[in-house]
């Protein structure tokens, strides 16, 4: 494949300072040669900085913060025990159904244990391509109960999460590309209290099983899903018999309750089923 073709992963990369010396100096020689791809690199460049500052939250008054920190010591003390614990955790309610509920159970028990480590990589792997494709602001192609169907029509004859916990909308989706595969980028909106949380799932043709195999390995019933750390934001993948790879990410979740998010999705009830 050829630099042209490779222009938007290559592009994000390099802006991420993600790529190898050999690489980037082999970029950097191209885009003085052509000037549609310098082109690209430029907007990509003017968009992540136009993101970056609208992203830089106002600093709360002294006033402000005095109040919030006396007012969770007090909560703190009111609360106590197990249900500290229950009012810390916005996602800890969700349980998965039937027989995969003790293999998911015992598996995060295990993943909350041994603790989350990754080894830092100076490659930009899958996972941080799909955070980096979850922080770009551009607009879905299709919205509400029209998904399902726009996705077998443009991207591949499957089906999108569908997650058992109430107060999940699927809002929409759009097509987009993933180191050289194609892909399609599906928003949820989760609703957590009062609090609405933004959840993206990439889905992903024509997997290798090593594409995404950088991440901590968890199984939960019957299926292997893997766990990323993506340059400071969590990120869960796992890739289907049909070489459709799934990563879910949300910049507001924890790695805990974003895998608790993603095992009381279809996916599991869908692997049940091909296995009998």
């Amino acid at each position: 494949m050829s630099l042209c073709q490779s222009i938007e992963t290559l592009a994000m990369a390099y802006l991420d300072d993600e790529l190898a010396a050999e690489e980037r100096r082999e970029l950097e020689l191209h885009l003085g040669e052509c000037g549609e791809c310098k082109q690209h690199l430029e907007g990509e460049r003017s968009e992540l900085q136009m993101l970056r500052t609208a992203l830089v939250p106002p600093p709360a008054p002294d006033l402000v913060k005095a109040k919030i920190t006396r007012a969770l010591d007090d909560e703190d003390q009111r609360i106590s025990g197990t249900a500290r614990q229950a009012a810390r955790s916005r996602l800890g309610r969700w349980l998965l159904p039937g027989s995969a509920l003790a293999a998911a159970a015992a598996a995060l028990l295990v993943f909350v244990g041994v603790g989350f480590r990754q080894p830092a990589s100076t490659q930009a792997t899958m996972a941080n391509e799909v955070v980096r494709q979850q922080t770009r602001s551009l607009p879905l192609e299709v919205q509400g109960a029209s998904t399902g169907t726009w996705l077998k029509q443009h991207f591949a004859p499957v089906d999108p999460p569908q997650f058992t916990e109430p107060g999940i909308e699927l809002i929409g989706a759009r097509a987009t590309a993933v180191a050289g595969h194609d892909a399609a980028l599906l928003r949820y909106l989760v609703n957590v209290g009062v609090n609405r949380v933004s959840l993206t799932t990439v889905l992903i043709a024509d997997m290798r099983g090593d594409e995404l195999s950088s991440g901590r390995e968890v199984q939960i019933g019957g299926l292997t899903l893997r766990v990323h750390d993506a340059n400071g934001q969590p990120a869960v993948s796992y890739i289907d018999d049909n070489h459709v790879g799934y990563v879910f990410t949300s910049e507001r979740m924890s790695i805990k309750e974003l895998l608790e998010l993603v095992v009381t999705s279809d996916l599991i009830a869908r692997s049940q089923q091909q296995i009998r």
